[in-house]
């Protein structure tokens, strides 16, 4: 069975608002558990994200402090990974980042 996120190194899907910020989308193709090994997956994931938000490259395209992260789910994550999006989203947003999870 793959990985429910995939593809460490790399942006999954970038959209560009009218207001000239930027949405960046974490998509998870399958049920994402509590175990630690899935927790540091997601907490890969977002900090090449993060990273990325933060490259002189990325600013000087996009401006700073206009772009959010969403994490797509097709099911609901156990409790455990849902606090743990929540701690992130707190220290993220200390830098004017949104990180939202969206249930499909």
């Amino acid at each position: 069975m793959d990985d429910p996120i995939q593809n460490l190194d790399k942006i999954d899907i970038v959209g560009e608002r009218n207001d000239g910020g930027v949405d960046l989308v974490i998509v998870v193709s399958s049920a994402l558990t509590d175990s630690d090994y899935h927790e540091q997956l997601l907490k890969t994931k977002i900090q090449g994200y993060t990273d990325n938000i933060f490259s002189d490259e990325w600013i000087s395209k996009y401006g700073q402090g206009n772009s959010h992260i969403y994490i797509k789910a097709q099911e609901m994550p156990g409790q455990d990974m849902i606090n743990l999006i929540g701690a992130i989203k707190k220290h993220l947003k200390e830098f004017n980042i949104d990180l939202w999870l969206e249930v499909a």
